[in-house]
């Protein structure tokens, strides 16, 4: 009877452990095979703009492209189904974004060898940006945007333009396009432009040649401030007193304080306050404070550096974002946002966010597979913001 028991008892267990362990492997594979596909999205294939209200906690992926739908016939004769199939910009990968000083429904999308983009309403559908002139060419790379504060008509774009470097300016809005200003080098890009924070006919570039070069007539004519060793890739400009400038290049981050006239290499003390040593050449981005111009970020690899008098000293920002996944890669941060006293950045396919300028942090999963690589923030409504994302696939194993 003891041993009838015992047996019983023992077929029981093993049949709790059976379910139970069967129950843990379908949390992984579900039973049912009708999933269906738009509750799961593939991650591979998300990329482009992303768009939350909430600030981050949902995101909408706003990839339409309306007036490049197509209409196909399935089927034959009478009983032919018309179908219409909607061009998106899922495969298209992000280079900049900017949105409207004047009218937040507004934004232009830069890519990476796709040309320009723009939507009206908010970014629930796109169109491409063409050229009445013929000049913007429909697979140029755009890396940086600017609209002129004032005037929404006032337009330049950063580029490498039919494989040369070339600011371009539209003064419409965006139908047509002139060349304001050409690299003498083919496959030199131009990689940021800026309008003055203070005086708008002021316009500066940052050129893969080595230029930080200036407008004073809204890019009729420019000028040399400083030419450098190696390329420009980023600047900003303090929006308190514009003879402050800080410039990154691929091997120094420099200091001006009296508009280019002299500059002061930031390097070491960088690495010295940090205990580091800093590759310029993998920083993303500088980013200056939107309320203390002597307050300014880089991001590098996983961290974000700060200085807060002006480059003298630094550290590292005690961010959540790990430095190493499960699988032994860091999530790069590309970019940071700010809005109010609210700083946010994505790293990998997560978004975080600081309401207290970097003290404590929040966290949101994005249904991407690959990075974000540029934000924009709605500048009347801090929820309100915009993500461009793409997917690089790691080579394949020889």
């Amino acid at each position: 009877m003891f041993i009838k028991i015992k047996k019983i008892f023992t077929i029981s267990i093993l049949f709790i452990v059976t379910i139970s362990f069967t129950g843990c492997l379908n949390l992984l594979t579900p039973k049912s095979n009708n999933v269906d596909p738009a509750a799961t999205p593939n991650r591979n294939d998300h990329q482009g703009v992303f768009k939350t209200i909430d600030g981050g906690i949902s995101w909408e992926h706003k990839i339409k492209l309306e007036e490049k739908s197509e209409e196909k016939t399935k089927g034959d004769g009478e009983g032919a189904e018309i179908i219409k199939e909607e061009t998106i910009l899922d495969k298209i990968k992000i280079a900049s974004l900017k949105i409207d000083p004047q009218n937040n429904q507004v934004l232009y999308l830069g890519t990476v060898a796709e040309g320009l983009y723009k939507t009206e309403n908010g970014a629930d559908s796109w169109s491409k940006v063409g050229d009445e002139n013929g000049i913007l060419d429909e697979k140029a790379t755009v890396y940086s945007i600017a609209v002129e504060k004032g005037n929404s008509d006032i337009i330049y774009i950063a580029t490498l333009n039919y494989k040369r470097g070339e600011l371009l300016k539209s003064e419409d809005g965006g139908r047509s396009w002139k060349a304001s200003y050409i690299s003498s080098e083919i496959e030199k890009q131009i990689n940021q432009v800026q309008i003055d924070p203070i005086h708008r006919n002021i316009v500066y570039i940052a050129t893969e040649q080595g230029g930080l070069i200036r407008s004073d007539n809204r890019g009729e004519t420019w000028y040399t401030l400083s030419w450098f060793k190696s390329g420009v890739k980023n600047f900003v400009i303090d929006f308190q007193n514009t003879d402050g400038i800080i410039v990154r290049t691929n091997t120094e981050i420099l200091k001006s304080i009296d508009a280019g006239v002299e500059w002061e290499s930031l390097n070491k003390k960088i690495n010295t306050t940090l205990k580091l040593n800093i590759a310029i050449a993998q920083i993303s981005t500088m980013t200056i404070d939107n309320k203390n111009p002597h307050v300014f970020y880089i991001t590098y690899k996983n961290l974000i550096l700060v200085t807060r008098d002006g480059g003298m000293t630094w550290e590292k920002m005690n961010t959540i974002t790990p430095s190493l996944t499960i699988v032994g890669t860091a999530p790069k941060v590309k970019q940071i946002g700010m809005i109010d006293d609210t700083i946010y950045y994505g790293a990998g396919n997560v978004f975080y966010k600081s309401k207290d300028k970097g003290i404590s942090w929040s966290s949101h999963d994005i249904p991407i597979k690959g990075d974000v690589r540029y934000t924009e923030s709605d500048y009347s409504d801090s929820e309100t913001i915009y993500l461009g994302a793409f997917y690089d696939p790691p080579p394949k194993k020889r």
